[in-house]
């Protein structure tokens, strides 16, 4: 070989080599930015709403508070509860857990051991109390067990929801008569009179009547309940007995029946065709009727109805934001908390998800004649009056209690019986759960 090949040689070799150093040090730097951004990611997780809509509050959160313009804040939102505790659970034990996310009242203990306290110099217990229903104040505020004159929030709340009925002006010509169930009744009687082809109410079955376990609920707190464990069973058969009466008192409410095997229609579906006169459902359900469509001036809705005679108590169903106590950000969520709980924040998220109604006072009086959707004569006083007194149900193992109450409510019979080895399944389950005790006997 002569000179200039083995100088040539060398220099390709150093070539090489030089290019190889670089390569490497562009991927270590690939794999460090990765690191890092991952590091300073602020990340919240949601149950139930568009992640889009979130994402406009979390723009609104950043108007309000500059110094976090350049934050990196990541939303995931989940549509399934259990795959969202699911998920939650994995991610707290792999230490890949959000720096925020919810958890909802019916069962908020399962995950509490993982909540931050927020430090009362950040938010006021008094202050909220001062400004939010009783309620939330009373589910969220705890004390200390070492100083019983300290207290703490457990989270925030940033909207509830409550059930009414909507219904059909072509059949109830003043539903806003109808107070009571005993009103109720009355009414159904004279429309299936009337109306001899369609369902005055959709009640009964509970894979096709969209809030039926809802509506179970709230009928138990208007016996005077607030958890599943302290309903006793003769004030579960009053309910379910009532219930089931009403679907099917007048025309099979049967919705697995009356739909063909290959069409999944539920109630949503058969109210926007007129076959259903009424409806229990949320104000969120307004969303869901006009995206299939209906004619506005026939649309209407009323809170639940109460019983005759007695307070009305009114079960919400709500999420709250905590702070993953293992979070890196705390001074991030902190800050966000505190906007959610100001009335300025609350008002954000309101603007941001129309269909809830808002848990501070100040705000839920000011929005009390507003329209939920524009199209329709529906205002957020149609599902909770101001007098109302707001419940909030512990069902211990949400999961449980919906998927076990839906298959009874399919039943033709003995769904008292059923409700009740129901109750007493999920009560062991949840005091496996919380306690650690037992657990090689089994529930059932």
């Amino acid at each position: 070989m002569n000179k200039n090949k083995i100088i040539f040689a060398i220099i390709a070799v150093v070539l090489v080599w030089l290019i190889t150093i670089l390569v490497i040090n562009l991927n270590s730097g690939r794999n460090n930015n990765v690191r890092t951004n991952s590091t300073w990611d602020f990340k919240i997780w949601i149950l139930d709403d568009s992640e889009t809509d979130f994402t406009n509050f979390v723009t609104w959160f950043k108007t309000a508070n500059p110094s976090f313009a350049t934050k990196n804040i990541l939303v995931e939102s989940f549509s399934d509860t259990q795959t969202y505790i699911n998920t939650l659970t994995s991610a707290i034990a792999s230490w890949n857990a959000p720096d925020i996310f919810m958890l909802n009242n019916s069962e908020s203990w399962v995950l509490e051991n993982q909540i931050l306290w927020i430090d009362p110099t950040v938010i006021s217990p008094n202050d909220f109390r001062l400004r939010f229903d009783p309620i939330f104040w009373s589910d969220l505020i705890i004390t200390d067990e070492t100083d019983s004159t300290v207290e703490f929030l457990k989270g925030v709340p940033a909207g509830y929801e409550a059930l009414g009925i909507f219904y059909n002006r072509k059949y109830f010509l003043r539903p806003s008569d109808m107070r009571t169930w005993s009103d109720f009744a009355k009414e159904v009687k004279t429309i299936s009179n009337k109306y001899s082809n369609i369902i005055p109410i959709a009640l009964w079955n509970g894979a096709w009547v969209t809030r039926a376990v809802d509506a179970i609920t709230s009928l138990i707190v208007l016996e005077g309940k607030d958890s599943l464990t302290t309903s006793d069973a003769s004030q579960v058969r009053q309910v379910l007995a009532m219930y089931n009466a009403f679907g099917q008192r007048d025309g099979d409410n049967r919705y697995n029946i009356l739909s063909a095997p290959f069409i999944r229609d539920i109630d949503i579906d058969f109210f926007t065709q007129w076959d259903v006169a009424a409806m229990i459902g949320y104000p969120r359900d307004l969303l869901a009727i006009d995206r299939i469509w209906y004619q506005k001036n026939f649309l209407f809705a009323t809170p639940f109805p109460s019983y005759a005679g007695s307070e009305k108590k009114v079960s919400i169903n709500y999420n709250y934001f905590a702070i993953n106590k293992d979070s890196t950000h705390v001074n991030t969520a902190l800050s966000f908390l505190s906007y959610l709980s100001s009335n300025q924040g609350q008002q954000a998220y309101i603007d941001a998800f129309p269909y809830y109604l808002s848990p501070e006072v100040d705000v839920a009086t000011n929005m009390s004649e507003k329209k939920i959707l524009p199209n329709y004569n529906i205002v957020y006083k149609n599902f909770v009056e101001q007098w109302d007194v707001l419940v909030s149900f512990d069902v211990w193992n949400k999961n449980l209690y919906d998927t076990g109450l839906k298959s009874i409510l399919d039943l033709e019979s003995w769904y008292d019986q059923k409700f009740n080895e129901l109750s007493s399944y999920i009560t062991c389950s949840s005091t496996k759960q919380k306690t650690f005790l037992n657990l090689s006997s089994p529930c059932r």
